[in-house]
Order: structure tokens, then sequence, then C-alpha cells
């Protein structure tokens, strides 16, 4: 199986989470994250503010933002990692990490190659 998928680390407050093969979803409108995480990182979600998130596998989630925003960084051997703040929607499921729109390919420019199975991404 093939997925546009990169490693990225997230942190907050001191600690870091890496996480293997965070899947880029042009069809998420966030960074979706399970609380699980933001628990591990300390992360704070904003538990006055809880909205539900559709996922594609049918189901809904309580989603809660970031209160503060985490720091994301792409690892990749090959070049100068990216770093950036921003706030993330922790949900209350065990999902996969999703790379969404607002906080992720709104910094980036991402083309796919899917006969290559290949995504390239450029900052924007």
């Amino acid at each position: 199986m093939y997925r546009p998928a990169v490693n990225v680390t997230l942190s907050y407050k001191g600690k870091s989470f890496p996480i293997q093969e965070a899947l880029v979803d042009t069809g998420a409108d966030f960074v979706i994250l399970p609380l699980s995480i933001g628990k591990a990182l300390g992360a704070e979600p904003d538990l006055e503010a809880v909205s539900e998130i559709s996922c594609a596998c049918g189901n809904a989630f309580n989603s809660y933002e970031s209160r503060y925003p985490i720091e994301i960084a792409i690892d990749h051997n090959k070049y100068v990692s990216k770093k950036w703040l921003t706030h993330v929607q922790l949900v209350d499921a065990d999902v996969t990490v999703l790379l969404g729109h607002r906080g992720f390919l709104d910094r980036f420019n991402a083309t796919f190659f899917g006969g290559k199975h290949l995504m390239s991404l450029k900052s924007k």
C-alpha cells in the first residue's frame, strides 16, 4: 500500500513525540491527533470548545482544539528540518495522525505522482 505520508516530530513545552508516516490528507481540514498523543506531550485541549469531526470511515469523533500551539517538524534526513507552530485538533479516538489544510497544507504546495508513488512538498 502506498500512502502520501511524512515523518514528523511533535513538540510542546520541552516534550517531543515522533510520528512515523503521518498521513498528508487533502481531505482533512485540520491537523488531527488522538488525545492520547496530546496527553503524552502535555498539550492542553480546550475542553469547553468541543466540536464533532466526521471521518471518511463514516464515524464521528469529539474534537478539541489545542489551547496552545504545538510545534511540528518534518523529519527528513536529506533536507533541513522545517519547523512551525500551529494549533491542532485533538480527537477522542485512536486515529491515524492526519496532516490537513490548516496547520500543514496551508504551508506547503503538495504534488502527487500516483503512478510513481511519490509526493512532493514545497514550502509556500
